[in-house]
């Protein structure tokens, strides 16, 4: 079928399972299946939590010595994997396969009970667990369960107080593996954004932006009340804020117009009068004293 050849005719009965889909090993606990009875071994110890290859790093936990491997990757750095579109780098090959369906916008895995889709099977898999309400994994010591392994080893975690994620650039410890890469954000000094104005280099896009209209004086938020205007949305709304103060103020005499929505009121209403008054006939004009005095002369 795909010409791959094994040393042993057992591996190639295993492959098989491939394309014909036969996955004889079913979980009973959850009843997903598998085509070998090890694949379902390793399956067996995330509903038990045991993980037994540790990261003499982090101390991060894992089910199997490969996980561990390609774990090591984050603490060396090697990502050795670069995608053509963006620049951006991975440690392994099946990463960056599923990043590139951010260019591309495939979804290919469809939840038949929804509209949804994703990227990965893994998000399909928790995804659908929100339709059936299925918590496989289980937490021995207070009875909780959780919809995926690492929701359970997360909270085991947090349970424990264990902090085993340490960071290797200033010791400090967390609980979670998602607060310590959090935290290693803190070190990074990559600002890939740069103007070509200054130089001035930027972490986000966005901020580049909105660094871009102090060159170019752009300040697309106009306050209608007192006719300022702001380059940053934040800025125009704390002006506002100042408006509605002076309102609430106590002792404050009210102002005609203090907030964005009274004045754009204010102008529809100035705006509606001076179309009535084109609308309405004109009035014949009332003689001066000066012209009547004339006129009786």
């Amino acid at each position: 079928m795909c010409g791959k050849t094994f040393a042993l005719s057992s591996g190639l009965v295993l492959h098989k399972r491939i394309h014909t889909g036969e996955r004889p090993h079913a979980c009973p606990l959850c009843g997903k299946t598998f085509i070998s009875s090890s694949h379902l071994a390793l399956h067996l110890r995330s509903h038990t939590g045991e993980r037994k290859y540790k990261c003499g790093v982090c101390g991060k936990l894992f089910l199997q010595s490969s996980h561990l491997v390609r774990h090591k990757a984050i603490h060396t750095g090697e990502k050795p994997f670069k995608c053509e579109d963006c620049g951006k780098h991975f440690g392994r090959a099946s990463h960056l396969k599923t990043h590139k369906r951010v260019h591309t916008g495939e979804r290919p895995f469809k939840c038949t009970q929804c509209e949804k889709a994703f990227t990965q099977k893994a998000g399909l898999i928790l995804h659908v667990r929100l339709h059936t309400g299925e918590r496989p994994y289980h937490c021995d010591k207070c009875g909780k369960n959780f919809r995926s392994s690492a929701h359970l080893v997360s909270h085991q975690l947090l349970e424990s107080g264990e902090r085993n994620f340490k960071c290797t650039t200033c010791g400090k410890a967390f609980k979670q593996a998602s607060s310590l890469k959090q935290h290693l954000k803190t070190h990074e000094a990559r600002e890939p954004h740069r103007c070509s104005v200054c130089g001035r280099a930027f972490s986000r896009s966005s901020y580049l932006q909105l660094h871009m209209r102090t060159h170019s004086g752009e300040r697309p938020y106009h306050c209608l009340v007192c006719n300022r205007t702001y380059a940053k949305m934040s800025t125009f709304e704390k002006h506002c804020k100042k408006h509605q103060q002076e309102e609430e103020r106590p002792g404050m005499r009210p102002r005609a117009m203090t907030t964005r929505a009274k004045a754009l009121a204010e102008k529809k209403r100035q705006k509606q009068k001076q179309q009535h008054q084109e609308d309405s006939p004109e009035q014949p004009r009332q003689p001066d004293a000066q012209q009547q005095r004339e006129e009786e002369q």
